[in-house]
């Protein structure tokens, strides 16, 4: 085996590099975002917005502290309880649709798991 050429190991280099600032690049604005939307900051979430893994911001110290510095706690229950009543309007909403989901979910599995009975039975009568 012929050991790399400089020039491979150059590219491999600057390769390396540019994926290191797209990954700070992301997290960046990923903390960013999350801090003009009001978000929960801490490093998983913002691993999580910014696609990378926590390892990633572990290794990366100056982010990891930038993080904690704005690291956030997701406000207690009783805040959920003073939500005025258009918001609580809109969860009860979704919760509806989300019941109304699965449940179509459901019934498209079922149509499906006939079509393909269907099929199986047509293949077996034309043979």
């Amino acid at each position: 085996m012929t050991p790399p050429t400089d020039q491979a190991i150059a590219a491999l280099n600057a390769h390396a590099q540019q994926r290191s600032a797209d990954v700070r690049t992301r997290i960046e604005k990923a903390l960013t975002a999350m801090r003009r939307s009001g978000a929960t900051i801490n490093i998983n979430a913002v691993a999580v917005r910014a696609g990378v893994t926590r390892k990633t911001i572990y290794n990366h110290p100056d982010l990891r502290e930038k993080i904690r510095a704005h690291t956030t706690i997701a406000p207690p229950p009783e805040a959920a309880a003073t939500d005025s009543s258009i918001v609580s309007a809109l969860r009860a909403q979704l919760t509806a649709n989300d019941a109304e989901l699965r449940r179509l979910r459901a019934e498209l599995r079922a149509k499906d798991v006939l079509i393909a009975k269907l099929y199986g039975r047509l293949d077996t009568a034309d043979e």
